[in-house]
């Protein structure tokens, strides 16, 4: 199999899952090179998984043999980031978000079009089996038309468990801009563009804790968000992401339709149960009952839960499932170029993802609905990683 050459800026703790799977798990790739602004950290890199160069950044860029730079910088510079990567001739793929504004991502993706170069981004779990699987329920029509959904992501935030946790709670962090790409990327992947954002936010605690040495954090961005979004098939919902909630029961995604419902797993994750319930079967079982007293029990008394039914994967992984496959989005974006297809994490995609990130602050802060201007259409549904794998 003809092998795409990689190089990496960045070679911070995201980087190693990247690199342990994009040289021992892809065939396709061959990571060539790293680099980073500490010579110290691309040099531990290199010997660690076995790389030929340890570079600067410059140096990297000028590699004839790398094609695809991988950037996982910090996210204020992403944007700098991906600009020099494109500037220099190579295709891109990028940590989330791609940007801190969508004029900064839609910059991003005009240069790479007058380059005729690619620019991807993370998260690439929505093309994993898991998510994949609810993308055929839906497309096979299986709980008939989309109406509505709810997202939640419901946690007392990094500060208990992270050890630098203050970049967090900066601009550029907070569990929107960190987390929800997960289930952005998730949702529109499976739904749709999205038309309309509303939302509520607020910074319930102005200082936290770092667990690791008890220093202080000054919180400096919204940290709890109650929003609503439309999409623009019609369908609506709820989506709730805190940094500020000690627990919740909450599911990480429900889709529901006219003929039924699915439970999503976790969109930070590429496998995970997919759970359905039918419509039909509902009513059967309500019929079955005697009377009115035993239809409420069956309804909310627990009595519809011997009717959800685990679905059986659309492709299984020739890894266990719950692997982080990171590294995916890379592999099927060097197949996209070999092919001269659009890849699945493409760039009016991630743009409109990144522009939503961003529409939440920004309706929360002027208490307006925000109106979306990008577009994208969904990503092709995919099932063929495992023909990149080693």
């Amino acid at each position: 199999m003809q092998k795409t050459g990689v190089g990496i800026i960045g070679c911070g703790n995201i980087s190693h899952i990247y690199l342990e799977n994009m040289t021992k798990l892809y065939s396709n790739l061959e990571v060539i090179a790293c680099a980073d602004i500490f010579p110290e950290k691309a040099i531990e890199a290199k010997n660690k998984y076995g790389l030929k160069k340890a570079y600067s950044v410059e140096e990297l860029l000028k590699d004839p043999d790398i094609r695809i730079v991988v950037n996982l910088t910090i996210p204020p510079v992403h944007y700098s980031v991906n600009k020099q990567i494109l500037e220099a001739g190579k295709h891109a793929y990028c940590e989330k978000p791609m940007a801190l504004s969508v004029q900064e991502a839609e910059e991003i993706v005009q240069l790479a079009k007058e380059k005729n170069l690619y620019i991807c981004n993370a998260p690439d779990t929505f093309m994993g089996p898991g998510i994949q699987t609810v993308r055929r329920l839906i497309d096979d029509g299986e709980i008939g038309e989309v109406i509505g959904f709810t997202a939640n992501l419901m946690t007392p935030g990094h500060d208990c468990w992270h050890p630098q946790p203050d970049f967090y709670y900066k601009t550029g962090g907070g569990p929107i801009l960190d987390m929800g790409p997960y289930y952005l990327a998730a949702l529109v992947s499976l739904l749709g563009p999205i038309e309309k954002i509303s939302c509520y936010g607020k910074t319930s605690f102005p200082e936290r804790t770092a667990f690791a040495d008890g220093h202080k954090i000054t919180v400096d961005i919204l940290t709890h968000y109650t929003g609503l979004v439309k999409l623009k098939n019609g369908a609506a919902g709820n989506i709730n992401m805190s940094f500020d909630v000690w627990h919740s029961a909450l599911p990480c995604i429900e889709i529901y339709g006219t003929e039924g419902m699915i439970c999503v797993p976790d969109p930070n994750t590429f496998g995970g149960p997919v759970k359905m319930i039918k419509a039909r079967d509902i009513v059967d079982q309500l019929n079955a009952c005697p009377h009115i007293e035993a239809k409420l029990e069956t309804l909310y008394g627990g009595g519809l839960d011997c009717l959800v039914k685990e679905m059986e994967l659309s492709y299984t992984p020739e890894v266990p499932a719950t692997r982080n496959l990171r590294g995916l989005g890379v592999s099927e974006m060097a197949d996209a170029i070999r092919q001269g297809r659009t890849p699945c994490a493409n760039s009016d995609f991630a743009c409109h993802v990144t522009e939503a990130l961003c529409a939440f602050p920004l309706a929360a802060m002027e208490g307006t609905p925000y109106i979306m201007h990008t577009t994208c259409r969904r990503p092709a549904a995919y099932s063929g990683w495992s023909d990149s794998l080693v």
